[in-house]
């Protein structure tokens, strides 16, 4: 049974979770709506750029957040660059707060980066849920983004409030004295790991989930650790090898489901002003699909574990070729249809996202000590993909595409 103090930062930390990755996941599912309205709906890609690009160089967070915020609102009455730089704002807050977030996480029981990583997932779903809804009220895109900066308040509240430290006597991993009588205990211990938008691996103190992946494929490797008077550049470059696969494999994949969920998703349906609630609407709603997708896989790492990500890469690749082919014929007129088709985008990047991570983190070629920079490797490469996203949609939108843009 947890104790009240777990029970409170848990919560806490789910909410921080939410609210950091909300308004981002908003952003993205009004994407469509703010380029038409500023006559941008060829530059569309901007928006998803802006939301990611600074997650490079950052990693003040409510102040950010609530500039951010209310620069997208008022820049109905400014323009379309204004807009953009206000959208940056908002990424670079949330890829500020979870780098902060996760940091000040190792002062708790690992166990409770379960409680950031749900709300995380939670706000993609939530997020294009909540605009759907606010559009389907008859609100604005700025009445929209003005309701959602209370929760800058909020979220500086759960931080400051919420959250209460755990001391050294009430902590059992501080509490532990190293002794031969508890070193099994010692090396049974797990940590989890959470990347930038999203979720944790699970949680290793739960017998449901307490299966190592070499339970599983046991190949015999051994750790390629470096040599002694190894360098950080040599390091470095041995630890790009040892994860390129799995890491330019998980970039592909986000490359392919950006180029679907954002490119593809925009011009999959002829906009019809007279049409129903759910082809006006229907960009948003695919944002919804998508993310209900990516919520559902990457929560799938208990019941299922895929090690040939490169299937799940492959089908992600022909499944970008059909949105496109989609945009540029709209050969399927069911809406209906489409909405299932990229809830599928969805279900293969969350999965190709979380079996990645935790390939990483179990692989036997790869030491301990060099985990973290594996990670990061393809942490690194995720947002790598999402930025080329960007680029090849404003390509897209710019040549083949132009006249569906100009039809939209």
């Amino acid at each position: 049974m947890k104790d009240y103090n777990f029970i409170r930062n848990w919560i806490c930390f789910n909410f921080l979770g939410n609210i950091n990755n909300f308004s981002y996941c908003v952003v993205n599912a009004a994407g469509s709506s703010l380029a038409a309205y500023f006559n941008n709906e060829k530059n569309i890609a901007l928006i998803l750029w802006a939301n990611i690009a600074f997650g490079f160089v950052s990693r003040l967070n409510c102040i950010i957040m609530g500039l951010g915020l209310v620069g997208v609102a008022l820049s109905v009455y400014v323009n379309f660059a204004f807009c953009i730089a206000s959208i940056a704002l908002i990424g670079i807050a949330s890829s500020f707060g979870e780098s902060v977030l996760l940091s000040y996480m190792k002062r708790f029981p690992a166990e409770i980066v379960n409680g950031w990583s749900s709300g995380t997932g939670v706000a993609g779903v939530s997020g294009s849920l909540f605009y759907i809804g606010m559009v389907a009220a008859g609100l604005s895109n700025s009445k929209i983004f003005y309701i959602i900066l209370p929760t800058v308040g909020a979220y500086f509240l759960l931080f400051f409030l919420g959250l209460k430290v755990p001391t050294a006597s009430s902590s059992p991993i501080n509490t532990k004295k190293s002794s031969p009588s508890n070193e099994s205990d010692k090396n049974t211990e797990k940590q989890s790991l959470v990347s930038s938008d999203q979720l944790a691996e699970e949680d290793y103190s739960s017998p449901a989930s307490n299966i190592k992946i070499s339970d599983i494929y046991d190949d015999g490797c051994q750790p390629i650790r470096g040599t002694p008077n190894e360098t950080k550049k040599q390091r470095y470059i041995r630890c790009a090898k040892l994860v390129w696969f799995n890491a330019v494999n998980l970039s592909l994949v986000y490359f392919f489901e950006y180029v679907a969920s954002v490119g593809g998703a925009d011009l999959a349906i002829k906009q019809n002003p007279n049409g129903d609630f759910f082809i006006k609407n229907a960009y948003a709603i695919f944002s919804f699909c998508y993310q209900l997708g990516v919520l559902i896989s990457r929560s799938s790492l208990q019941f299922v574990k895929i090690k040939r990500v490169g299937i799940i890469t492959i089908l992600q690749g022909l499944n970008m070729v059909f949105w496109i082919v989609q945009a540029k014929y709209r050969m399927v007129h069911n809406v209906w249809g489409l909405f299932i088709l990229m809830v599928y985008c969805g279900l293969l990047g969350g999965a190709s996202y979380v079996n990645v991570f935790y390939l990483i983190l179990h692989d036997k070629k790869i030491p301990d000590e060099d985990r973290e920079i594996c990670v990061n490797y393809a942490a690194l490469l995720v947002t790598l993909g999402i930025t080329l996203a960007s680029c090849f949609i404003l390509v897209m939108d710019h040549t083949f595409l132009a006249d569906q843009v100009a039809n939209k």
